[in-house]
């Protein structure tokens, strides 16, 4: 196994053992889901990319040409929303190693972790389920593990998510805001 399998697995082990962590309170794990959602709303919005669907080769190959975009063809699209997911995941885990919150008060500062440690383990598991779907590394052993991760987040019903969706519209990319909610988009088990 490469060093880069063992990375994509060293991740997914992290965000499983996170999204158990959540799944603990249903009120948290709903805002997790809210997160998640979002972010693949936000994100077909920024880079042109179903991350539910980035496998499907031939749906990728009508779309563009259907739809050409500025943003360059399906493979450069999903070369981007990598980047800009990891960056996602950077920014985020930057606010959790923050000694403090300048200005932040310590309820102001938890709710501020609390809801950036969600936007990590959002971009991780979309990080995780476009390397599982649509790249090599990592092997069936990360395929099986993204399974198991969007098998529990499948239990959160759409009506669920509308409120913890909402506080996550437009924390992701500049200028992107996924609204009106269009919650029967919710990718259930891409």
């Amino acid at each position: 196994m490469s060093g880069q399998d063992l990375t994509w697995i060293e991740m997914a082990a992290e965000t499983t053992a996170a999204v158990e962590n959540l799944t603990a309170n249903d009120e948290v794990f709903a805002l997790l889901a809210g997160a998640v959602y979002v972010l693949h709303q936000d994100t077909l919005r920024a880079c042109a990319v179903d991350m539910a669907r980035a496998d499907d080769t031939a749906q990728a190959a009508a779309i563009d040409a259907a739809q050409p975009t500025p943003l360059g063809d399906f493979n450069a699209r999903v070369a981007t929303t990598m980047s800009a997911l990891q960056a996602i995941e950077r920014a985020n885990r930057g606010v959790l190693t923050q000694a403090a919150l300048p200005g932040a008060d310590a309820t102001t500062a938890h709710i501020h972790r609390s809801l950036a440690h969600l936007r990590l383990t959002a971009a991780r598991l979309w990080l995780l389920t476009l390397q599982a779907r649509a790249g090599d590394e990592g092997g069936a052993g990360l395929r099986v593990g993204v399974a198991g991760l969007w098998t529990r987040l499948e239990t959160v019903p759409r009506e669920r998510l509308a409120e913890g969706a909402r506080v996550f519209v437009g924390t992701y990319y500049t200028n992107i805001r996924s609204e009106p909610l269009d919650l029967a988009a919710w990718p259930l088990n891409p």
